[in-house]
């Protein structure tokens, strides 16, 4: 009886994520979320039931999951379009870092089609360079939709070595491998890295595999995961902090180095393209224009509304930029060198989070795997409660409603403090 469940749950699990993927549309917010409910209740019930699954079962319907939505047209992001626009732009011998898509349309239309999708004509690319071959790789069909599936597979193949690698880290700290079903299974997972194409996909496989070499004491493998996680990312850099007082001094400045060669390594095929001077003018912008489901940063704002009537972002987003970094560091200084580095990642992260400006629902997908190791639950809250700033997108734009941001980071921060409070009680009962 309890094999009928588990088995009607995954099936139905499987048809409400073609549904909400192949067939709702991002302005249908009432039928987007509700569909989204029903998928995070199937969820937590399939969670209830891990101990009636095999580990083969969880990877197994995992890729399956992943592989349902292999024919979509990512219908919440429009983020492909400029990755296939990038991608052709270097199959033209055009350097994608040196101009905006709006600048190349003038001069040379190079699809209409595929321009008139981008939500950044404006602005040049921020995509780091691995993340541009496999953009070219995807440009070489001029079928949009042949060029979509070719970097889904990507997606899928990093997807896939995360669901096998992350059992074995499970098994390093002593945690049940079954716990990945909270990975495999979790909706947004899907939806925003298989579904969405966002390269987080990369950054978590990539983590997962820096973790499980330094748990297997081979800390220059683990420098490389980790600097091919930035090679995809940016924002993986602010991880390096997290080995702090894991290693002795000269072996952290070791790990810095091979990091930051690897990465360095990938940008040197566009040694003499504009690669720097693009992501650097995107990463100003990003910090002094862009701003979407902040928590710390809006009441910031606010404060500057009513003191100096005007939005403050381009003075307050590189300041909460400084901040974050300061706050990591010191973190990652003050924290106990027994404390695993899941749990120093995890949250040296929500110190990023606390003060980004921006915080897109897949960001937070690389929490999700480093609480998963660390035992704790609020990642998984998250993961619900952000996909809820979709509300808000209608067919003529986006409006962003606070009052669902502010539910968002009160019910977090509730629970992340009762989290909290429940593992310091335990500690002390386990000392007593």
């Amino acid at each position: 009886m309890k094999s009928t469940g588990k088995y009607m749950a995954l099936l139905l699990m499987g048809i409400l994520l073609i549904s909400i993927s192949y067939f709702t549309f991002r302005f249908e917010s009432i039928l987007l979320l509700g569909q989204f409910v029903a998928l995070f209740a199937l969820y937590l019930f399939l969670g209830f039931q891990k101990k009636d699954f095999s580990l083969k079962e969880i990877i197994t319907f995992g890729i399956l999951f992943r592989l349902l939505l292999l024919l979509l047209t990512p219908n919440l992001s429009e983020d492909v379009y400029r990755f296939l626009w990038d991608g052709k732009l270097w199959w033209e011998g055009i350097d994608a870092y040196a101009f905006l898509p709006s600048e190349v349309a003038k001069e040379k239309f190079l699809s209409p089609e595929l321009f008139s999708q981008l939500n950044s004509p404006n602005y040049y690319s921020i995509y780091p360079p691995l993340n541009q071959l496999i953009f070219a790789i995807g440009a070489v069909f001029e079928n949009t939709t042949l060029g979509i599936i070719t970097i889904r597979l990507f997606i899928i193949l990093a997807e896939v070595g995360t669901l096998f690698l992350l059992p074995e880290v499970l098994r390093q700290y002593g945690k049940n491998p079954k716990s990945l079903l909270f990975y495999a299974f979790n909706p947004l997972v899907i939806l925003e890295l298989s579904g969405n194409l966002h390269f987080e996909a990369f950054v978590i496989f990539f983590l997962v595999w820096g973790v499980y070499e330094f748990e297997k004491r081979r800390t220059n493998n683990s420098a490389i995961a980790v600097g091919l996680a930035v090679s995809f990312k940016l924002v993986p850099l602010i991880l390096l902090a997290s080995y702090f007082r894991k290693l002795n001094l000269k072996q952290y400045i070791k790990f810095i180095l091979i990091a930051y060669l690897v990465a360095v390594f990938s940008f040197l095929p566009f040694l003499f393209s504009d690669a720097l001077k693009g992501i650097a003018t995107s990463t100003s912008l990003y910090f002094q224009s862009f701003e979407f489901n902040a928590s710390l940063y809006y009441l910031i704002r606010e404060i500057g509304f009513a003191v100096k009537g005007y939005n403050i972002i381009a003075t307050a987003g590189p300041l909460m930029g400084i901040l974050a970094f300061s706050g990591m560091v010191l973190f990652n200084i003050l924290a106990s060198s027994k404390m695993k580095l899941p749990e120093r990642m995890l949250w040296t992260y929500m110190i990023y989070f606390l003060f980004a400006t921006t915080v897109h629902p897949w960001y937070v997908l690389p929490i999700l795997v480093l609480g998963i190791l660390s035992d704790y639950k609020f990642p998984i809250l998250w993961s619900f409660m952000i996909f809820f700033t979709y509300w808000g997108y209608a067919q003529t734009g986006y409006q962003e409603y606070l009052g669902i941001v502010a539910v968002e980071y009160i019910l977090l921060v509730v629970f992340i403090v009762f989290e909290v409070m429940q593992r310091i009680k335990n500690n002390i009962r386990l000392y007593a």
